[in-house]
């Protein structure tokens, strides 16, 4: 059994991660995976400094993360463009490292693929209000660049609505508890899978 865990960023899907991991649960981070891929396959930084910009690498390097986020939040062709390089690379790892019962974090879930792959998705949500301070706080940038970053990811959630049958919420606010949450989600779960 394969579970998406969700959201836009700022929502605290990594929270949900890391309580899962705490249990004992296997978690695949897509970001992670994708900068490790990015740093360290030949073919994608080339793909990266010929498609995005040679200024984010040379094609040796490992990319700029800051300048690289920068151009693709700012650049919808070249967020595009991005994720076309990345995406297959990060299924077809996940692929090779699937588990019986697997959970997957991916802030685009749906547009990655990776949501077909899934039997259930577990959509991390969070007040707007709320996703920009974290956004701010976590990468040191003004709120209308978080706004901006958080509209970037409209799309997604536009896509992910044809997979409402197998979606279920985790409110990650001030007045739910994430643990009690996810304990009541495990429920249903055979862990036995695991």
């Amino acid at each position: 059994m394969l579970i998406g865990i969700c959201g836009g960023i700022g929502s605290g899907k990594s929270v949900v991660s890391r309580v899962l991991r705490q249990m004992g649960m296997t978690v695949y981070d897509c970001d992670a995976e994708a900068r490790r891929i990015m740093n360290s396959d030949p073919g994608i930084k080339c793909r990266i400094r010929d498609e995005i910009s040679a200024d984010v690498t040379d094609g040796e390097s490992a990319p700029d993360r800051k300048l690289l986020a920068d151009i693709v939040f700012s650049n919808e062709e070249a967020r595009k463009r991005l994720n076309a390089i990345v995406h297959g690379a990060v299924r077809s790892d996940l692929e090779e490292k699937r588990r019986p019962l697997m959970w997957v974090e991916a802030a685009i879930l749906a547009e990655s693929g990776i949501a077909d792959m899934c039997d259930e998705i577990w959509s991390v949500e969070s007040p707007p209000d709320i996703r920009i301070r974290r956004i701010v706080a976590r990468d040191k940038i003004a709120p209308h660049m978080a706004l901006k970053r958080i509209a970037s990811q409209a799309a997604e959630e536009r896509m992910l609505r044809k997979f409402d049958k197998i979606v279920k919420v985790v409110h990650n606010d001030e007045f739910h508890s994430i643990l009690a949450q996810v304990e009541n989600l495990l429920k249903d779960i055979d862990i036995a899978a695991r």
